[in-house]
């Protein structure tokens, strides 16, 4: 409680500001304040609003009683003038019939409460002034505690901006280069990747590990749930995978070893969350992937010589993701890469994206739109993944975080650098 109303509440007289022209009305204004029990006012009197105004800058005055018509100011301009120049005064209205709906508008316009002149006044205008008193506090408090809100949420919005820009500045901004050198032009890899965040922070983050001038390990990592607590797992999981660089080629030990620490890690930390993820090591040069999967959809092979889309299947299916079970080992397999095939990883988010009828995009639709666009280098086709499950949606944001990560084996003469 500030120290006005502590004072109030001890019995210290209520200091009124009248504005009112007409000497009847102000004399029985201070009658009636006059036979209050339990209260005592001191009431300043002006016939001009200029002179009240002029008033409240040297005295300072609990509640305003404001006559509409005065000798300098007439109708609703005499308040929006009186609440304009005195915004800390809670200010009461005194109308006559002829001008009651001017003072409801002022009300609505900022006025705690107006009064009709006459008999009635003895009983309401000492409550309506307390009453006026204790809303305009009121509404002091909840514009302070608002404006501390708007405070607080401006400096959060501020980290969170800036944590998104750390974010998406630790996402590969150059892909390395990996090419087969043991023929005159050789097989080169080519990246892209889309990146749509749901909240300004995203628990969806995606690798590229230079493993050898020939081999490329690919990580895309999907952690439980999205907003801060994911990106913060998610920058747990990334920090570990340096630690693991020698044993990147081996996609199977490289996720066993990632999945230990995050959950020796999480289980110290009391922490309740998982990751699933999905790694492959592309080799140029033996024309082979290698890969591993910990609970994450499966990636789609496109073999565009051949015509078809394929689901890459693993030696053991349904393996749990990161940070559930310590002992869990993941299996390797093994496929061929061939010059003009792709490879497609996408976290849940895009395929999870529901219509107005609650109905998802799903694998099925997935698996079409990728094998309508078999003929499209990645750069191109995750565009047009994401754009057709905004479409279908009708919403341009996606309710979850999306990642995708394309790689195309192209020839190395003909390698793209609008995908690098």
């Amino acid at each position: 409680m500030k120290n006005e109303e502590i004072a109030k509440a001890a019995g210290e007289p209520i200091k009124v500001l009248l504005a009112e022209d007409n000497p009847m009305d102000a004399v029985m204004i201070r009658a009636v304040l006059g036979w209050v029990d339990g209260a005592t006012f001191e009431i300043d009197a002006f016939d001009r609003l200029g002179a009240a105004i002029e008033r409240a800058k040297v005295v300072t005055f609990d509640v305003m009683l404001l006559d509409l018509g005065l000798l300098d100011a007439q109708g609703l301009d005499t308040f929006v003038h009186a609440h304009t120049a005195l915004p800390g005064v809670p200010i009461v209205v005194l109308s006559g019939l002829a001008d009651e709906q001017v003072a409801m508008q002022a009300v609505h316009k900022g006025a705690q409460d107006y009064l009709l002149k006459g008999p009635g006044m003895k009983d309401l205008l000492p409550r309506a002034l307390r009453y006026a008193i204790e809303r305009h506090h009121g509404q002091q408090k909840l514009e302070r505690y608002t404006r501390e809100l708007q405070e607080k949420n401006a400096t959060l919005e501020e980290e969170l901006r800036l944590a998104r820009e750390v974010q998406q500045a630790l996402l590969p901004q150059h892909y390395p280069h990996f090419s087969d050198l043991t023929s005159v032009h050789g097989r080169a890899l080519q990246f892209a990747h889309r990146y749509c965040p749901a909240t300004a922070l995203s628990g969806d983050f995606f690798n590229i590990l230079p493993i050898s001038d020939h081999e490329a390990g690919v990580l895309i990592c999907d952690v439980m749930g999205h907003g801060v607590r994911a990106a913060f797992i998610g920058a747990l999981a990334r920090g570990f995978i340096l630690q693991f660089t020698p044993i990147a080629s081996d996609p199977g030990r490289f996720l066993t070893s990632l999945n230990r620490v995050l959950t020796e890690t999480l289980k110290q930390s009391g922490i309740e969350a998982f990751a699933s993820a999905f790694y492959f090591v592309a080799d140029v040069a033996s024309q082979q992937m290698r890969y591993a999967n910990a609970g994450h959809p499966s990636a789609l092979m496109l073999r565009r010589d051949a015509g078809v889309v394929e689901w890459l299947q693993v030696e053991r299916p349904f393996q749990p993701p990161l940070g559930l079970l310590e002992a869990t080992t993941y299996p390797e397999s093994r496929t061929v890469l061939s010059e003009r095939d792709s490879i497609v990883l996408y976290t849940d988010g895009l395929y999870e994206q529901e219509n107005a009828a609650g109905e998802q995009f799903g694998h099925q639709r997935l698996l079409d739109a990728v094998t309508g666009r078999l003929g499209e280098p990645c750069y191109t086709l995750l565009d047009e993944l994401v754009k057709e499950t905004q479409q279908f949606s009708g919403q341009k944001d996606f309710a979850d975080d999306v990642c995708l990560v394309g790689m195309d084996v192209v020839d190395g003469s003909a390698f793209d650098q609008r995908a690098a």
